[in-house]
């Protein structure tokens, strides 16, 4: 009886966390449909909201902003997007947090490429704390990552 108990707890705990997971993927994903909505508008003001202020520690808001704008000069204007991956982890420590890693395929007017971002649950919303464009028509065929 005992181990029924404890297999009938630990099935519910695991079904508990895993709601947190769906939780997450789903407020993540409301996030980046409103991202991407800003970068097929061509409007990157309203873009930057969708980043954490750490994200600006290397770069300003508005060199973030114009090496967005030089994207849509090389790419083209987006065309579509679709996550093709997902992956929400958990944190204690340090760096403590919810993560939600996505990739995207987005297609542009002149080039695909492959857009991975890495989201952080804030007090009011989840916030872009990494991306990373890889595509052909970059420098060299580089990836660039900020």
């Amino acid at each position: 009886m005992k181990l029924r108990a404890c297999g009938s707890l630990l099935t519910l705990l695991l079904l508990l966390s895993g709601c947190g997971f769906s939780d997450s993927r789903e407020a993540a994903a409301e996030v980046m449909e409103q991202y991407f909505t800003a970068i097929k508008g061509q409007d990157y003001a309203a873009a930057m909201v969708f980043y954490a202020d750490g994200f600006f520690a290397d770069a300003s808001r508005q060199e973030w902003e114009a090496q967005l704008r030089h994207y849509n000069r090389r790419l083209g204007d987006l065309e579509s997007y679709e996550a093709v991956s997902w992956n929400v982890q958990k944190h204690a420590g340090s760096n403590a947090g919810t993560f939600v890693r996505v990739i995207y395929k987005t297609s542009y007017s002149r080039h695909p490429a492959v857009e991975q971002f890495i989201l952080k649950k804030t007090q009011d919303a989840y916030r872009i704390v990494a991306h990373r464009i890889q595509a052909e028509a970059m420098p060299q065929g580089e990836t660039q990552f900020i």
